[in-house]
């Protein structure tokens, strides 16, 4: 009975991702190795705020709507009379291909992937280690009491932890590294952080990719702060002006401020001589008159008399006052 309902869903599943890659210029690829299904559900539902909708199904039945879409559709398809509103080829599609590898879903939406990846990224689950799975992180146990009994103390003495006994209890005595990332997770491991309670990993969805009209953004691309993009542009077109303005290049960057240098010359010289040209009344500049000299009034000099001249003191050697 499942099968024949799969079956039977095959054909609308392929129509309905003919028409979303027919509607949508930008598609994100997801990862989704080890997101349980209320995840998907959770993150589905965020997502539909943002007008965007993820698709999950098989790679097959995808790459098999991606040849179909990349050519123009042949009159004897099985679903042509419903297909062939949304005309002709989409050959750019083609570069989209290589994405359909692994557990992956697709998110068709016309919000930039900039705006959506935190959104699609924050929602991550603690998850504990299971056999076989890849450590993403190291996994280190620190020091401290682990609410054990006595009883176990082989157990932890078998994986070489360092352990003493105090108050009843096992503690670890310093920081055991428990896996390393990028580390399979063995039995004993798993066993370990089970009975510690710990959950170590945080699973979610990844951003891998973005399709966007015919490019493919890769991951690094798509991780990139758009707002830093733009500072350290600005920051670089100042720095460009200053060099030009130092150097007397007149380029892109600094022409703006060649002339509203130069205006500002002019303003000054227009202001000090009182002539007044719109583009000062415009910039709303202080209008005042050029000054002028103040008129000095000329007063008869009363004659001085002339200065009396003192006569020298003789010099007379009246010798020492006390001898």
């Amino acid at each position: 009975m499942g099968k024949k309902e799969t079956k039977d869903k095959k054909p609308a599943q392929f129509k309905k991702i003919y028409e979303l890659l027919s509607k949508y210029t930008q598609v994100i690829i997801v990862g989704l190795a080890n997101v349980g299904s209320k995840q998907v559900q959770d993150i589905r539902r965020i997502l539909a705020k943002k007008n965007a909708l993820l698709v999950i199904g098989k790679n097959t039945l995808f790459k098999k709507v991606l040849s179909t879409r990349v050519q123009d559709l042949p009159d004897t398809h099985e679903y042509y009379e419903e297909l062939k509103k949304f005309g002709n080829a989409i050959r750019e599609l083609d570069s989209l291909k290589n994405q359909v590898a692994g557990k992956v879903g697709f998110i068709f939406t016309d919000t930039p992937v900039f705006d959506l990846k935190p959104i699609i990224e924050e929602n991550k689950v603690e998850t504990p280690a299971r056999v076989g799975a890849i450590a993403p992180i190291d996994v280190v146990i620190p020091p401290g009491p682990t609410g054990m009994d006595p009883a176990s103390i082989q157990f932890f003495h078998a994986l070489q932890i360092p352990t003493k006994i105090e108050k009843g209890q096992i503690q670890i005595t310093k920081d055991f590294v428990v896996l390393k990332s990028g580390q399979k997770v063995g039995q004993s491991q798993a066993v370990l952080l089970q009975k510690l309670g710990k959950k170590p990993f945080l699973y979610g969805m990844e951003v891998l990719s973005c399709y966007d009209n015919g490019s493919i953004l890769n991951k690094q691309q798509v991780s990139v702060n758009l707002n830093d993009i733009v500072t350290k542009f600005q920051q670089n077109v100042q720095n460009i002006s200053a060099i030009s303005l130092q150097n007397g290049w007149i380029n892109e960057a600094s022409a703006p401020y060649v002339l509203a240098n130069a205006f500002k010359d002019l303003a000054a010289i227009g202001l000090q001589s009182g002539f007044i040209f719109d583009q000062i009344k415009q910039s709303n500049a202080p209008v005042t008159a050029a000054p002028v000299a103040a008129k000095v009034e000329q007063k008869p000099v009363a004659p001085q008399a002339p200065a009396k001249v003192e006569e020298p003191e003789e010099d007379v050697d009246m010798g020492g006052l006390f001898d």
